[in-house]
């Protein structure tokens, strides 16, 4: 990188953080802190949904998945379209009604406030080491560029972010999220311009890639231990429902529109964003592979498929752009982790510190525990993400089986306690932790592909709470 293209990173990087922490000067309690008061527009909802759950990893990992495989990855996008209809059908009409600020709030009423907590704990774990991968996937590009330590790196994003984070609400978030999202969709048009054009015989060469298989998109098979149609439409359909109608990092985001319509308009749309953006990545990834000439990562003198991308900017772009691309990079980041932690704040503030104190607690001190809170979370989170220095597969896939390690336990909650007859709160208490169990001998015992953890998980549940109910019966009245 020249001098330009540094000078680009740090003024964007300042921008972005004195623009954030302006948006949130206005905001003096809870309401405003955690749903903009519910005025924001379904469009910048929608373009902060698709940041919030895609931007570092899929500016990092994807290219790099298609770089190693193919197109296969489109099949679970499709699934993640259709998870967002059901989403905005069934769960979204229940929050909308509850008036909720957690999402976790809703369950309540059936679970009471033990699995409300057990709840909001869970997506806690969850969000910890699933935004561990993204902290740390932006310090790859960050230590390859700077030449720090990948430690180091996330420390310096880590620091940025949780400032940034503690100033704004998620007015200042979604707002950051829709200009950072032009910004690294812009990068991403310049890069494939730039990739194509490096090309010798684009005809012939695509010929090639063909023949080897780098265009395949379907799969139709039965087999479990990877992407196929199937998995790709129920495994990512139930993935999507799960964390676009359980995970409060999204709720969040979602609650914060104007009403109901204008919640559903921004949820299933970024469905259809989303799908674009993965596959401009994937392509830039094939593109990235024929100008290398079909080289693997060891010849390419790479460890990790996530620093393909990487390499490629440093090496191919030219000033300004590389300057702006990177720039996108460390913005997107350092947005999407300010969603998280502002999620985390959240779900902790009202789920288990509100309730403690019951109604002896005024907004203003409740405001002011809230960003405590965040900042702890900050301090955590960047500790979360040194655990992934040693990965070696692609992140956007680790950080996707997480995440789908405990959505099936969690969407069955919501599931039993919206559709089914109340059960006894140990019934949905011993349910839950009987799910998780199962899913670590899925996950440990099996080579069962990651996309069928959520459904597996969510079929486990329900069973396990109707046969409880059917030897125990309820009790509650």
């Amino acid at each position: 990188m020249q001098f330009v293209d540094y000078a680009i990173v740090v003024v964007f990087m300042l921008v972005v953080f004195t623009a954030g922490t302006w948006l949130g000067k206005s905001v003096k309690d809870v309401q405003g802190y955690y749903n903009a008061g519910k005025n924001l527009p379904w469009w910048a909802v929608m373009i902060s949904i698709v940041a919030a759950e895609t931007s570092v990893l899929t500016f990092l990992s994807i290219p790099g998945l298609a770089f190693i495989s193919d197109l296969s990855f489109l099949q679970v996008c499709l699934g993640y379209i259709l998870g967002r209809f059901l989403v905005s059908f069934v769960l979204l009409p229940m929050y909308v009604r509850g008036n909720v600020i957690s999402v976790y709030e809703s369950i309540r009423e059936k679970g009471g406030i033990t699995m409300q907590r057990v709840m909001s704990i869970t997506f806690m774990f969850t969000r910890l080491l699933a935004d561990g991968v993204r902290l740390f996937a932006v310090a790859i590009p960050l230590s390859m560029i700077s030449g720090l330590s990948y430690g180091a790196s996330i420390w310096i994003m880590g620091i940025v972010t949780v400032v940034y984070t503690w100033f704004g609400g998620i007015r200042s978030v979604v707002w950051m999220d829709v200009v950072q999202w032009i910004i690294y969709i812009t990068a991403a048009f310049f890069t494939l311009g730039i990739a194509y054009n490096l090309l010798p015989e684009p005809g012939a060469i695509f010929a090639t890639m063909a023949e080897a298989g780098k265009f395949k998109m379907f799969t139709f098979s039965l087999d479990m231990s990877n992407y196929s149609i199937l998995s790709g439409l129920l495994g990512g359909a139930i993935l999507s429902m799960a964390s676009h109608g359980t995970d409060q990092l999204i709720v969040q985001r979602v609650l914060s529109c104007k009403n109901l319509a204008d919640s559903k308009k921004a949820m299933i749309g970024s469905g259809f964003v989303v799908f674009f953006q993965f596959a401009l990545f994937l392509i830039i990834g094939l593109l990235i592979y024929a100008v290398w000439n079909g080289a693997t990562l060891a010849q390419a003198g790479l460890t990790k498929s996530d620093e393909v991308f990487t390499l490629f900017i440093i090496n191919q772009l030219p000033p300004v752009i590389k300057g702006i691309t990177v720039a996108g990079i460390f913005a997107a980041a350092m947005s999407t982790l300010s969603g998280s932690l502002s999620a985390l704040s959240s779900s902790t503030t009202m789920d288990i510190i509100k309730p403690l104190f019951k109604l002896d607690v005024s907004q203003e001190r409740l405001f002011r525990i809230s960003r405590f809170v965040t900042l702890i979370w900050g301090i955590i989170m960047v500790g979360g993400a040194s655990l992934f220095k040693n990965m070696n597969n692609p992140l956007v896939e680790v950080g996707l089986s997480i995440a789908s390690f405990t959505y099936g336990a969690m969407l069955g909650m919501f599931i039993l306690t919206r559709f089914f007859k109340k059960a006894d709160v140990w019934q949905y208490v011993v349910t839950f932790f009987t799910t998780l169990f199962a899913m670590i001998l899925v996950i440990q015992g099996t080579s069962i592909h990651w996309t069928w953890y959520t459904i597996i998980g969510l079929i486990v549940s329900v069973i396990t709470e109707q046969v409880l109910v059917r030897i125990f019966g309820v009790k509650t009245a």
